[in-house]
């Protein structure tokens, strides 16, 4: 859609006139970015990524004396590729509108397009979290990011479950640390990871600091001291639809593997019209990707 002097509809054509006090424009804000907290947010210069899943040796064997000790051979599984996608968007205004109109359009536009670049991203981004169960997004072993029956490498009879499907709370979160302190490696054996973030929808965000902050146990009349005080840090994420959504993250491990590659960030071009109008255009680009790969360090308590 071209901006030209015909967009104003208002009955005086107010926008070119200096009578006007104040433009009430509810797009001209911040933008609202959380996918960062929820991300590894990597750089790239190459088309694609590729990631390789392989684990290390299993349990030794015990031997009777003059026994030979065997030899492993370290599992290998499949690739996980991030490939760049592009986005887009711009407006075009013409020579009138930009020499008549007395509200800076071309200036609250350009502004709000580096705006709608930003969110464009965090929106697409903030879908995985949104449907956590879906099989649109799938990591190294083909299964939705949370999952009852996610494989391991050992001999494939090993699993893992990282959705709960309960409700916040004192019991589901304590499910939730249990789950991290009986980790189970690609080998089967056991591991720990300390979770170090409860993400959480707006409609949890008191019990959740109840939760994680208050000196005495949550929801109880007695003086019983809360033992997860302070345990976690709660993040807040606006984005997330669901009122019963909440997660637990181990965001600092090294193992977390929720991923966006951008490989480049949105630009800003201005120029003039492809003929001889002197309209101007201004586009914005930008190319990233995302997914995930293994998901052990995500707990997902309720959607």
């Amino acid at each position: 859609m071209t901006m030209d002097i015909n967009w104003d509809i208002t009955t005086n054509r107010d926008t070119l006139k200096s009578l006007l006090r104040k433009e009430f424009v509810t797009t001209d804000r911040e933008p609202l970015v959380e996918h960062k907290m929820l991300y590894n947010v990597l750089s790239t210069e190459d088309e694609y990524e590729r990631d390789l899943r392989y684990a290390g040796l299993g349990m030794a064997s015990e031997l009777t004396d003059g026994e030979e000790i065997p030899v492993q051979d370290a599992p290998i599984d499949t690739t996980k590729e991030y490939r760049q996608g592009r986005w887009g968007n711009g407006f075009r205004i013409t020579a009138g509108m930009k020499k008549f109109n007395k509200i800076g359009l071309m200036k609250m536009l350009t502004k709000d397009l580096k705006k709608t670049m930003i969110e464009t991203k965090d929106i697409d981004l903030m879908t995985r979290w949104n449907n956590l169960t879906s099989t649109s997004y799938v990591g190294f072993d083909t299964l939705a990011l949370a999952s009852n029956s996610h494989t391991c490498l050992d001999d494939s009879t090993t699993m893992y479950d990282n959705y709960l499907d309960a409700a916040l709370g004192v019991t589901s979160y304590e499910s939730a640390k249990v789950y991290f302190r009986t980790l189970v490696d690609d080998q089967g054996m056991t591991f720990v990871a300390k979770p170090d973030t409860l993400a959480v929808n707006p409609y949890y965000e008191r019990e959740a600091k109840e939760l994680i902050g208050s000196s005495q146990v949550p929801w109880k009349a007695d003086n019983e001291i809360n033992v997860y005080k302070g345990d976690s840090n709660v993040e807040v994420f606006s984005r997330i639809t669901s009122s019963t959504w909440w997660c637990l993250l181990a965001k600092n491990n090294a193992l977390y593997d929720v991923n966006v590659f951008t490989s480049q960030q949105p630009n800003l071009i201005v120029k003039d019209a492809p003929d001889n109008t002197e309209d101007t255009v201004v586009l914005s680009s930008q190319w990233y990707t995302s997914g995930h790969g293994d998901p052990r360090m995500i707990f997902c308590g309720d959607l």
